[in-house]
């Protein structure tokens, strides 16, 4: 079992705490409608050892592993955007400085746990957004995240929860189950601007896949290959291709006895209509919408 450990950053809605979103920049969040404010260095080395206190705590609880989240601009993944990341300190400009608060979070993290649980970290493979973070750069920083040799596994991840949630999940955008999960006034920002910010992608099976080789190419890590798994040949197709493990979500949501299932009749494919009506849900309890109540 695995903890997955990290900060929102400007993908949080700052009225559930009372407190500012942050971010590498100040900006105004079109998630929470609110100002983010700038993070300060003060509070980067807060969170750094925060994610060192969590990791801990994880190993008390019982964890096997923790996950860094890297990716989804998240707090650590808006560093890495030069679209999100304006600033002109240590931790802005070049890829090598966007890139250092996510490599102090993953160095505190093997500093404060040692070999007593694996690491892995969810990085973008690319934002899906102008100006943001690109494929190129992601084998770069896979590559540094290798080299600080502070990760047992590394899974690719894509798109932006602040700016582009649908280009990781492919498929239809389900704008008004989101509209009627959220609180106003966010809820009529949805209704009138949802389709600037939730797009609908083809979906095909494995369709990380093929980004995904360019960062297998990179590295010697094991690595997680996510997108669109829902069946036993895309699992071997990974297999082939060189990555170790795979991950599963909206499938096992829709079965959870899924893997049970393609052990007994590998020929079977998952039930998951790639609906995306899920994802609303997790304003109330992740749930998948085409199971009876």
């Amino acid at each position: 079992m695995s903890a997955q450990i990290g900060h929102a950053g400007p993908v949080a809605d700052g009225r559930s705490n009372r407190r500012p979103g942050l971010a590498p920049s100040r900006m105004f969040s079109p998630l929470s409608l609110q100002l983010v404010r700038s993070a300060s260095t003060d509070d980067l080395a807060r969170i750094v050892a925060a994610h060192a206190s969590s990791a801990r705590m994880a190993i008390e609880a019982g964890f096997d592993a923790v996950e860094i989240h890297l990716g989804h601009n998240y707090l650590a993944s808006s560093f890495l955007s030069p679209r999100l990341n304006r600033r002109r300190d240590g931790y802005g400009g070049s890829l090598s400085n966007r890139a250092r608060f996510a490599r102090e979070i993953a160095r505190a993290v093997r500093d404060a746990v040692g070999d007593r649980i694996a690491i892995l970290a969810k990085l973008n493979l690319e934002d899906g957004v102008r100006r943001g973070f690109s494929l190129p750069e992601s084998v770069q920083v896979a590559q540094w995240l290798e080299a600080d040799g502070s990760l047992d596994a590394l899974e690719m991840t894509a798109g932006s929860s602040l700016l582009n949630p649908m280009y990781l999940f492919k498929g239809p955008a389900p704008l008004r189950e989101f509209a009627a999960a959220m609180r106003q006034p966010v809820r009529t920002g949805v209704r009138l601007f949802g389709r600037t910010r939730l797009h609908s992608y083809p979906y095909a099976d494995g369709y990380l896949l093929p980004d995904a080789l360019r960062v297998r190419a990179a590295v010697s890590l094991p690595m997680v290959l996510l997108g669109g798994v829902t069946s036993r040949a895309v699992m071997d197709d990974a297999m082939r291709s060189g990555f170790q493990f795979v991950a599963m979500a909206r499938a096992l949501l829709r079965e959870p006895d899924l893997v049970r299932r393609l052990q007994a009749d590998a020929s079977i494919h998952s039930l998951c209509s790639h609906c995306n009506r899920c994802m609303p849900t997790i304003y109330s309890g992740t749930r998948c919408v085409e199971i009876p109540a």
